[in-house]
Parts: C-alpha cells; structure tokens; sequence
C-alpha cells in the first residue's frame, strides 16, 4: 500500500485543485453547466485529458482487452438520455421557485445544455475513479478491502461539499452516494471487461436519475412543507 501512496497524493491533489478552480474561480465567474455549457464542458475534458496524460501508463492498461459491447449499451444510454432530456420538460412541472432560491443547484436540472456539460463532468470523474481503483489494486488488496478504501477516499474528497453547500441535503446525498458507490464502481471496473464504460454509465444514469426524482417528488414534499408552515402560522394566531 505504502508504495502507491504517492500516487494516491497526486491523484487527490489533482482533484482537489481540478475542482477547487472550477468552484472558487470558474463558477463564481458565471461560467456554469447551463448559460456557459461549452466552457464547462472543455474544462472538465481538459481535466480528463491532463489527468489521464499524468497517469497514462495506467490509463493504457484498462483499455487493453478491447470489446465492442459496452460502447453499444453506452450509446443506448445516450439516446435514452437525449430523450428524457426533450420530453421530461414538456411533462414534468419544473420546480422554478426552488431554482430562484438554489440557482447554482444545477445538478437537479433537466435541461440538454446541461447533458452535454454534465457528461464531460463524469467523465472527469471517472477517470479518478478507474485511476484509485487501479492504484488499490496494484497495492495488492483484494476486492473487500479496495471497496472499503476506496469509500474512506471516496467519501473523504467529497465532504467538502458539505462546506460548500453548507451542510443542506444535497451535500449529505452525493457524500453519501459517494461512499455507496465504492461497491459499484470498483467492481465493474475489475471484475467486468471494459467496465470502467458501465460505470461511467450507472455515474450518469445515478444523476439523471436524481434530476428526474427531484421533479417528481418536489411537489408533494413542497405541499407539506407548505402546510407545516401555515399549520405553525395558525397556532401562531
């Protein structure tokens, strides 16, 4: 383990100054997932692309043993995608006063802007999560005991968004989130051929799905909120 420390220090600088850029200094310009896409877009590639260029040697090892059936599966995915994201719209009622309130809460959107940026976004990520797998398992670990690291690490580089987002649900559900998918992600990326494909896919339909959830559900839990708060005004009165 001790000889693959290194590498997991560079890879959590990396990823702590890939987003602390994005967060402290692009974001707060303006340059978002929706009005700016594009610029968010070729930012997360490019992080893609320089983190992969750093650990390249490694990157080539999980591309060997090429196979043509999870790409088929991922443009499936995709064209799911682009149609979820035209037709939702137009049926579900977006929850616009939580946006004015919450307007950088962009990841419970649904808009194809968005699509376009937010892929490059798991993209990025992804490439973090196969490189730690792979740095785990070069340490010699058995499957067990690289789920249960790479939860602790997982988890670890995602609390600061409980500071960023101050404590409220969405930083406790990704953080959260981020810790269960240490039994998903390590797994297909070792035990499945090209797996590292299916689980950029479960990374994105996990986003989508939270989205659409969102929208659902909002209304009901707003009409409750609404009726607790006209229930404490009347005992007010």
């Amino acid at each position: 383990m001790l000889e693959q420390l290194p590498n997991i220090l560079v890879w959590a600088v990396i990823w702590v100054t890939s987003w602390g850029i994005f967060f402290w200094f692009i974001y707060k310009k303006e340059v978002d997932y929706i009005k700016h896409f594009l610029w968010t877009a070729t930012y997360f590639l490019s992080v893609a692309v320089i983190t992969s260029l750093i650990f390249r040697e490694h990157i080539v090892r999980a591309l060997n043993g090429f196979t043509m059936t999870p790409f088929i599966v991922l443009g499936v995915v995709i064209l799911i995608h682009i149609i979820l994201y035209i037709y939702v719209p137009k049926y579900l009622h977006e929850p616009k006063d939580y946006f004015e309130k919450y307007p950088k809460r962009q990841y419970l959107k649904i808009d194809r802007r968005r699509l376009v940026s937010k892929s490059m976004d798991i993209l990025a990520q992804q490439i973090f999560v196969i490189l730690l797998v792979i740095f785990l398992h070069d340490a010699g670990l058995t499957l067990g005991q690289i789920i249960i690291a790479f939860a602790i690490i997982f988890g670890f580089v995602h609390a600061p968004l409980i500071l960023v987002e101050r404590g409220s649900w969405p930083s406790w559900y990704f953080t959260v989130f981020s810790i269960f998918s240490a039994i998903v992600f390590p797994t297909l990326i070792l035990k499945v051929q090209y797996g590292f494909v299916y689980s950029y896919i479960v990374h994105w339909v996990f986003y989508t799905f939270t989205a659409v959830g969102f929208w659902i559900l909002y209304p009901r839990y707003k009409n409750i909120l609404n009726k607790k708060y006209e229930s404490n005004i009347s005992k007010n009165w």
